[in-house]
């Protein structure tokens, strides 16, 4: 069944592409999958990833892309085994503004192996460039509306900065801090409203030619409010990755 679904999604996203101008893929390998402050694995990891943009749309009513993201656990993980723990959908849409970045996204987290029901959640991100120095702001609103993140919020303001070191070589770093305000099955946990994490990272990414990419980075995560991100849910505080991007 797994592999009917895959083989499918495969097949979808192939059509898909025919019709667009843009295609990225990608494969990360981290040390640990943290999201919003908590471990799912605490050992090695592989994300792979793509994405389909530019289709034939006229630039005033904006753009559209949609994509795929995966966990595959490669460390035992509780005496589960290796296998995919996650899947991600997602359709993303940017509003032709040129004021600021403005954009709005739903995603749909499935859990294939857990029989856990799919979580859903919409997004809507404004970010600007301060300036023409590489500092770029933004604020991300996520709510769920479906599964276990139903009627809960993740406010996500960041504050991101990138230089080019070299034609082919470009560094970045940022800083960034999760609000929750619980809802559904996440309130009826337990989990009081407040600060759940922050995150600081640094990157490298190494151009190879016109379509291949590398890139590496280390991220520290620092739990805020253990009566909102409890301790039970906060176990590793740096993730390393290493990964290979192509778009063509």
């Amino acid at each position: 069944m797994k592999k009917r679904l895959l083989i499918m999604t495969l097949a979808a996203c192939a059509a898909v592409a025919v019709q667009a101008a843009d295609v990225s893929t990608y494969v990360d390998f981290a040390s640990a999958y943290v999201f919003r402050g908590a471990t799912f694995n605490n050992g090695l990891v592989m994300q792979p990833g793509a994405e389909i943009s530019g289709f034939p749309i006229d630039e005033a009513c904006g753009s559209l892309a949609i994509g795929i993201w995966g966990n595959y656990d490669l460390d035992d993980n509780d005496g589960e085994g290796s296998d995919f723990s996650e899947i991600d959908y997602y359709l993303s849409y940017t509003l032709p503004i040129e004021a600021l970045d403005l954009s709005m996204a739903y995603t749909e987290y499935v859990y294939p192996e857990s029989g856990l029901t799919n979580d859903k959640e919409l997004n809507l991100t404004i970010g600007s460039a301060l300036g023409t120095n590489g500092l770029y702001a933004s604020v991300a609103v996520n709510y769920g509306v479906g599964g276990y993140l139903d009627d809960s919020w993740y406010i996500q303001p960041a504050l991101e900065y990138e230089t080019e070191l070299s034609d082919a070589l470009t560094a970045s770093a940022g800083i960034s801090i999760g609000y929750v305000i619980s809802g559904g099955d996440i309130k009826a946990d337990g989990v009081a409203d407040g600060f759940n994490d922050a995150t600081a990272s640094v990157g490298l990414g190494y151009a190879l030619n016109d379509n291949w990419s590398v890139s590496g980075g280390l991220t520290h995560i620092a739990q805020l409010d253990d009566d909102v991100l409890s301790d039970d849910a906060y176990d590793v505080d740096l993730v390393a990755t290493v990964g290979i991007a192509c778009d063509f």
